[in-house]
């Protein structure tokens, strides 16, 4: 077996790329956004989970065409990562969240109610439809499925008669 020789051993350099100074973020100006955030009650906020194989336009077009809701929708792609889609009623997209969780491509995709937040790391969490198994019948009540939940993370709702939960992962 050879003995392999690091780039030190060797003491061969190898220079670093000057790296820019960051320029500090914009401050944007305090403005009353109240008739955009009641414009965008109803809609959905989605990031890919790969953004190789993901492309974010052709994922609103598909989901545009697929999803069957009594008013009408619209959607577009927010950059390379991100998309969204708008809503007429708040029914129309809880039934839309309900039905999840979405793949596209063979990939997850993450979506979520929009929020009037800042943040990097929104949306992040995927919704799973989850049922329990295993818990005897005089068990199935709503303080059963809390303590499982708690145990799993954020949940959202519980169907008791059926024995699942809508946690967020």
């Amino acid at each position: 077996m050879k003995n392999q020789l690091s780039r030190k051993d060797k003491e061969k350099w190898v220079a670093e790329q000057p790296r820019q100074a960051r320029r500090p973020p914009i401050q944007l100006p305090t403005v009353n956004n109240n008739a955009l955030i009641e414009d965008n009650k109803f809609t959905l906020i989605g990031r890919v989970t790969n953004p190789t194989i993901q492309k974010a336009r052709a994922l609103v077009d598909f989901f545009l065409q697929h999803w069957r809701v009594a008013g009408q929708i619209t959607g577009r792609a927010l950059g390379p990562h991100m998309f969204q889609f708008k809503f007429e009623t708040e029914q129309d997209l809880q039934l839309i969240l309900s039905e999840g969780a979405y793949h596209f491509k063979r990939w997850m995709i993450i979506l979520q109610k929009w929020e009037p937040i800042v943040s990097d790391h929104f949306p992040a969490f995927i919704s799973f439809l989850i049922t329990i198994h295993g818990i005897p019948l005089h068990y199935w009540t709503e303080e059963a499925l809390r303590a499982i939940g708690k145990e799993l993370g954020p949940v959202e709702g519980f169907d008791v008669e059926k024995g699942r939960m809508r946690a967020l992962f």
